[in-house]
Order: structure tokens, then sequence, then C-alpha cells
């Protein structure tokens, strides 16, 4: 006996609708989740971070990884969209607005190396764990000009604007908090232990 497949669907209702809501959520937080991982994978394979201990590692990352985060939604092809009301449209406009600038939405993967030092070098002037890097901030700040100045000749006072933008993020990040973006799955502090290699500190 064949069924009429297309009454059988109106029975039904319409086809995938639940799928392709459930698909795209879970995009959503896959893309949060991609970019999350690359934010504190970054800062973990600088120089800086060699002279520290995991369990440090993890202590610096799970308090400062906003910055980190903020920092590569800036940078990324595509911002992934936020949830949480309550910093959503203020972050919104602090990464909209960078990405309409070009000095600070094209890094190249040397700026981003750069920058990064720069900032664990700011935040070692907060956080004794990084103080060792608290004077090194105006040495990386040098090489982040002297590449701008070979490479984007065109582009005046690039270093400059990238420099503000990430003391702005760097002092941002001290007035909000982002833990409800996340899943208890994709939850940041066990994606730092995992990238660490740790499941607890001792």
């Amino acid at each position: 006996m064949q069924m009429n497949r297309n009454a059988v669907q109106k029975e039904r209702g319409p086809r995938g609708d639940k799928r392709l809501k459930l698909l795209t959520e879970y995009s959503i937080v896959e893309k949060k989740e991609q970019i999350l991982i690359e934010a504190i994978r970054c800062p973990l394979n600088t120089i800086l971070m060699s002279f520290i201990s995991p369990a440090d590692k993890f202590a610096i990352l799970s308090r400062y990884w906003p910055a980190f985060f903020i920092l590569h939604c800036t940078i990324g092809i595509e911002t992934p969209p936020l949830r949480d009301l309550k910093v959503k449209e203020k972050l919104n406009e602090v990464i909209q607005s960078a990405r309409q600038d070009n000095y600070i939405s094209n890094l190249d993967c040397e700026e981003i190396r750069l920058t990064v030092c720069y900032a664990l070098c700011k935040l070692g002037r907060k956080n004794g764990k990084l103080s060792f890097a608290s004077d090194l901030d105006s040495t990386y700040r040098y090489w982040l000009s002297r590449h701008c100045s070979i490479f984007y000749p065109h582009l005046l006072n690039r270093d400059e604007r990238i420099v503000n933008y990430t003391d702005f993020i760097l002092l941002y990040c001290e007035h909000i908090s982002m833990i409800n973006e996340f899943t208890p799955s994709t939850h940041p502090v066990d994606v730092i232990r995992t990238l660490l290699g740790i499941n607890k500190l001792t």
C-alpha cells in the first residue's frame, strides 16, 4: 500500500523546522567554542607562557580569557551572536565598531602574536604570576610598530590603534562577565584544562 507522502508530511507539520533550529543553535555554540579555543591557545603558545607553570597558566587564563576572546571575535571572519542580554548590546557595539576599523579587523598572524604578548605584559602589572613580563610591554610595542611600518607603510598609526584597542579590552573586561555565553560542555575553565592537559589543580 502506497501512502501519499505530501499528505503524511502535511499531517506531521513542516519538515525539519525543529531540526534546523537545533542545528542553528549548535552552529552558534560550535562557532563560539572554536573562537574560545583559538583565543586560549594563542596566549598559551607565546614565549612568555613557557616560563610559567601549568597551574599558573590555568589561574591566569581562567581570569583573563574574556580579553583574548573579545580580541579574536574582533579579528575573526564572523562574529558569533551573543545571548547574554546584560553584555550583548554594549559588547556587540565594541566589537562591531572595531571590526569597521581596517587597522584592527585585518591583523596578520604576526600582529596577533605581538598583540597577545603585549596584552600579557600589561596583565603582568596586575597579576604577580606575570610580573616578570610587565617591563616588556614597550619591547613588544616597538616590534609591533616596526612590523607595521614595514608591511603597512600606507596605514599610519596602525600599531597605535592596535595597542589602544588592546588596552581598552583589558580595561573593559574588568567590568563584564561573559560566563553565561557558554554551555557547561564548553565552559572556558574546562577548555583551559583540556588545552593544558590537566584535570584539576594540585
